[in-house]
């Protein structure tokens, strides 16, 4: 039987098919590794700034109660690291600052959440690396440094918004908020 010389064109379609599926996987998977990558370092600098911002809370706290404990003339057993760590801008900022908050109550439990609170957040130790057991890590240590600071928000009456609703309020939405259950948004067409 003779070859058809048609037969080539009568397959063209699922030739195009194939060579089309074949470049939109690639395309698709170096695209998927780039947008993968991008999206990574977006959540990762996320949570960095709110360990950061904890841990800027953590030196604040430890100041105004290292200060109040010097007036009673006893003082804070802060890990030796934080004591070292600092710079020169570092401490002569927090100490304006502490100028200008009132110092805390000395008080012995509030003394060990912070010192719990601040190994959660001390910045050190804190692995920046991209494997799965120092992701759970950090995750998890963000999320106790989050409950600890809470923890001491209530010892010393004080309120901080964490900016996350479904940190502050359990994910619930508020009418007027902007959210996507918000109806009040909506008008009524008469």
């Amino acid at each position: 039987m003779e070859e058809d010389p048609f037969d080539s064109v009568l397959n063209l379609e699922s030739q195009f098919y194939d060579e089309g599926y074949a470049l939109g996987v690639a395309d698709g998977t170096r695209a998927g590794h780039i947008e993968g990558r991008v999206f990574g370092l977006e959540k990762g600098f996320e949570k960095f700034i709110e360990m950061g911002k904890l841990h800027g809370r953590s030196v604040v706290w430890a100041s105004r109660l290292s200060r109040a404990q010097a007036k009673t003339h006893t003082s804070i057993d802060l890990p030796q690291d934080q004591k070292d760590s600092r710079t020169e801008h570092e401490s002569t900022s927090t100490e304006s600052i502490s100028k200008s908050l009132p110092p805390l109550a000395a008080n012995v439990r509030l003394e060990k959440h912070l010192q719990t609170f601040h190994a959660l957040v001390e910045l050190e130790s804190l692995s920046t690396q991209n494997k799965e057991d120092d992701v759970s890590e950090f995750d998890d240590r963000l999320k106790r440094a989050i409950g600890k600071a809470k923890v001491i928000e209530k010892l010393i009456g004080e309120d901080f918004d964490f900016g996350t609703a479904s940190v502050q309020d359990g994910g619930r939405a508020e009418a007027g908020d902007g959210s996507i259950e918000d109806i009040t948004v909506l008008h009524a067409r008469h």
